[in-house]
């Protein structure tokens, strides 16, 4: 896969938001995201995930409640995802009383790529390798997905990964290093090639020291592989705390 380019820290990123709005909105929302929906209100917002039928993330998203209507939800995505996600719910939306629109800027969880990357927060570079929400995180997904919520697009694949608890093939980490390339052949060191492939760089920032964000495969750091690079530095990301058990 090609390199990422290499962005300033302070390059902005923008949010857009999408209003569900209608006597059926929180219900339909309800039904399609992995957060429980029924819980947002003006003063308590969710972060959730957009899945595909097959359970690959499209992309996450928070929730917001609306002051004055309890039917009510806004939802604030990437704006390089706001298009993919409204077309992506609108495909649901038979014989449903809630109307989508995607209605311009607003303020999100983080302002600049610096930021994504120090919070290890995947984005749209990231989504685009198609993969399982358990890729991200177990703490990742403990704070994006229902488990008691009933059923919702996507279900079937994340419900069996976290009961099962099994391994995924693919991770998010945090890399840094000094030379992109450098840092690009210890990610890809390990796993599939070809079609098969998921592991590389997708964002990455800075100057002389680069840090950034890139799926690896689980056996990196077993056998012949680099891992123990001492140029290059990898941290998976979203792994359990103490907190989270």
């Amino acid at each position: 896969m090609n390199l990422p380019p290499v962005a300033s820290p302070d390059d902005p990123v923008r949010w857009t938001l999408i209003t569900a709005r209608g006597a059926d909105a929180r219900s339909f929302l309800q039904g399609q995201l992995s957060a429980d929906v029924r819980s947002v209100s003006p003063d308590h917002c969710r972060s959730s995930l957009l899945l595909s039928p097959g359970g690959e993330v499209i992309t996450s998203l928070e929730c917001r409640g609306v002051p004055g209507d309890v039917d009510a939800i806004d939802v604030v995505v990437r704006e390089e995802m706001a298009e993919v996600a409204a077309s992506a719910l609108r495909r649901f939306l038979m014989r449903t009383r809630c109307e989508l629109t995607v209605a311009g800027q607003v303020d999100g969880p983080y302002a600049t790529l610096g930021e994504q990357v120090d919070a290890g927060e995947p984005g749209p570079n990231e989504f685009a390798r198609a993969l399982s929400a358990h890729s991200f995180g177990r703490s990742f997904v403990s704070r994006r997905v229902s488990f008691t919520k009933g059923c919702f697009t996507g279900q079937e694949l994340v419900g069996r990964l976290d009961a099962r608890d099994a391994p995924v093939p693919f991770r998010l980490a945090r890399v840094s290093g000094h030379d992109i390339a450098r840092m690009n052949d210890v990610v890809t060191s390990a796993g599939p090639k070809g079609e098969r492939a998921r592991q590389g760089l997708t964002t990455v920032v800075g100057e002389r020291r680069l840090r950034g964000l890139a799926v690896v495969h689980r056996t990196l750091g077993m056998g012949t592989t680099l891992l123990d690079a001492t140029d290059v530095s990898i941290e998976l990301l979203h792994e359990p705390s103490d907190a989270d058990n």
